[in-house]
């Protein structure tokens, strides 16, 4: 007795992927956010990040002015305008009077503090003013994955010693800041849009296929695999300024993990970012700075397939 066929899922099985989680942080921030995410569990483990640049700020020395009930002060963004300063009032929950300012060389970080250690405030100025509604522009210049043999190896493992990282702050422009951003990215759906079947049981028993798949998403693609298409699609869309290697081609079929991508039934990928609530709109040398961005891949066919991973 032959074996039945293996069942025709249907056409259109896609990838789309959208960000649940980010956050912008410095250089200096890694092993506070290692224990948050691998000691507290209070973060997610993240496996993509991005660099990016953005307008230079600083705290206005001059404009610091301390009593008893608040603490003022301004910071200003480095741009093209003339007047582009913003002023703050801060709770002086110490209610001192004398109380210790120290800035930064850069004049970017602030600590204000008694005597005795004790902190009424201590921000970032590009941090504190997007947390407080100001909605800045981000250049991505660079993305990346770290993701390990399990998913074991997050952002921050990788970027603590990253090459390219260090050549992108060596050419740190006098009007830029480098900030450092880290997404988690949760997988929206395993689409599947079958063909109409004249049987109305084979169409079915197609339909109850596809179910049976999604209830068992990574049996089809692995967790490594949609971290390694949302990071293509991603290069692909923003082609940032350092991603030399994936810009404007991927690593050569040799490359295993991509040519494993590029040998994947996916008819389509993609990826959906909202950064309306972090108070930044992400633009690159090709894309327009806004809070949605949405690219979309059709890999119905090898040829859009090779469109996508640009083998040569």
């Amino acid at each position: 007795m032959e074996d039945k066929p293996a069942l025709n899922v249907g056409s259109n099985f896609g990838i789309s992927m959208v960000e649940s989680y980010g956050m912008f942080f410095r250089h200096y921030d890694f092993k506070k956010l290692l224990q948050l995410e691998s000691k507290y569990n209070l973060i997610p483990k993240m496996h993509i990040y991005m660099v990016v640049k953005v307008p230079k700020t600083i705290f206005v020395q001059d404009s610091i002015s301390i009593n008893k009930e608040y603490i003022t002060l301004k910071i200003r963004i480095i741009d093209e305008r003339v007047d582009n300063e913003i002023e703050f009032r801060i709770i002086n929950n110490l209610k001192k009077l004398e109380l210790d300012v120290v800035l930064s060389p850069n004049k970017d970080d602030i600590e204000i503090r008694d005597v005795l250690g004790n902190y009424v405030f201590k921000a970032n100025s590009f941090l504190c003013l997007i947390s407080n509604g100001n909605v800045m522009d981000c250049e991505v210049v660079y993305i990346g994955r770290s993701f390990g043999k399990d998913g074991e190896r997050t952002v921050y493992d990788r970027l603590k010693s990253h090459s390219t990282l260090q050549k992108i702050y060596a050419e740190k422009e006098d009007d830029k800041s480098i900030f450092l951003s880290s997404w988690d990215f949760t997988r929206n759906t395993l689409c599947f849009i079958s063909p109409v079947e004249p049987d109305d049981q084979k169409s079915a028993e197609i339909f109850m296929k596809q179910f049976e798949m999604s209830e068992r998403p990574y049996e089809l693609i692995q967790k490594k695999q949609e971290i390694n298409f949302t990071e293509a699609a991603l290069i692909r869309y923003f082609q940032p300024k350092y991603n030399d290697i994936m810009k404007y081609r991927f690593p050569s079929k040799k490359h295993t993990e991509y040519s494993d991508l590029f040998k994947e039934n996916v008819d389509y990928v993609s990826v959906e970012i909202d950064t309306q609530r972090l108070y930044v709109k992400l633009h690159s040398e090709v894309v327009l700075a806004k809070f949605k961005h949405n690219p979309f891949y059709d890999l119905k066919d090898k040829r859009s397939k090779y469109d996508f991973f640009r083998f040569i």
